[in-house]
């Protein structure tokens, strides 16, 4: 009698290598890429390709708007949200503080942004605030309009600039990918700096990558797959960088290696590309694949 080859698991983790060093400050002060075509809805007309045929802005950049960045040891601005993670109907809070001198600034601009492809410009102005008091907390309830993914609370303070990352979650929705963003608040304090967690700009890097090839994904942090406010079960592939989620998703990883050659201006390799893309499309029946753009 002939045997039939194993069948291999419906689900699988897809692990992203680290970053390297300085991969957040690259990210945040590199202008926009060079302009493409929008992603072609390779994995079904989804929330994530309709969201990424909205119009893209660079406004996001240290360098924009003659901004500068704060100064790493005493930043004219910072911030951090109350949570590292919310849903549509809830509530955005931030918190914010300033450097203390004479000339401190008494109110901050905050603009909202979310990381994607949007043709090039890798992220898309969703709200802008000014004349935001610095010495009390701001809130913004999270529309319903708004696509799962990583986003970016830009703080401009007397041309100062300096960033909050949150990110929003969209648990109901079963979509093929989960992206696992490590992404937390360490005792309820900014990151240093600019505000930016070490090798974010490589993670954010992957998360381009997986909109701008059109794949159907939602984004959760660690600590919503620990709290069991989102299930990885729920979704065909779960890609993180942390083995702490690997035992609340599916047994076995393979990585995603260079996720800054996926997505980053200059830093792009079409081979990589092909190779992140087989990985996941092993993962994924055939009607709901994506091709890597070369």
């Amino acid at each position: 009698m002939t045997s039939r080859p194993p069948v291999g698991p419906t689900r699988r983790t897809v692990l992203i290598a680290a970053g390297a060093a300085g991969a957040a400050s690259a990210a945040m002060t590199s202008g926009p890429a060079a302009a493409a075509a929008g992603p072609a809805p390779r994995t079904g007309d989804n929330p994530v390709v309709r969201e990424n045929r909205n119009p893209g802005s660079g406004r996001w950049v240290i360098g924009a708007k003659e901004t500068r960045g704060v100064d790493l040891r005493r930043p004219q601005i910072q911030g951090r949200p109350a949570s590292a993670s919310v849903a549509p109907g809830e509530t955005l809070t931030l918190h914010l503080s300033a450097a203390t001198t004479a000339r401190t600034a008494r109110t901050c601009e905050i603009e909202i942004h979310r990381f994607g492809f949007y043709g090039g410009e890798r992220s898309r102005l969703l709200h802008t605030a000014a004349e935001v008091p610095v010495d009390r907390p701001w809130r913004l309830p999270v529309p319903g309009t708004w696509v799962s993914g990583v986003f970016l609370a830009v703080l401009t303070a007397d041309g100062y600039r300096a960033y909050a990352p949150f990110v929003v979650r969209e648990p109901a929705r079963r979509s093929d990918v989960l992206a696992v963003v490590p992404l937390a608040y360490p005792g309820l304090r900014p990151h240093p700096g600019l505000g930016m967690p070490a090798a974010f700009g490589a993670e954010v890097s992957a998360y381009r990558w997986l909109e701008e090839a059109g794949y159907d994904v939602t984004y959760a942090t660690e600590e919503d797959v620990r709290a069991r406010r989102v299930d990885p079960r729920r979704h065909r592939a779960v890609v993180h960088s942390s083995a702490a989620v690997r035992s609340a998703a599916v047994p076995g990883s393979v990585a995603l290696r260079r996720p800054l050659a996926l997505s980053e201006p200059g830093h792009i390799d079409p081979e990589a590309r092909r190779q992140a893309a087989a990985l996941l499309d092993g993962v994924l029946p055939a009607g709901r694949r994506a091709t890597a753009p070369s």
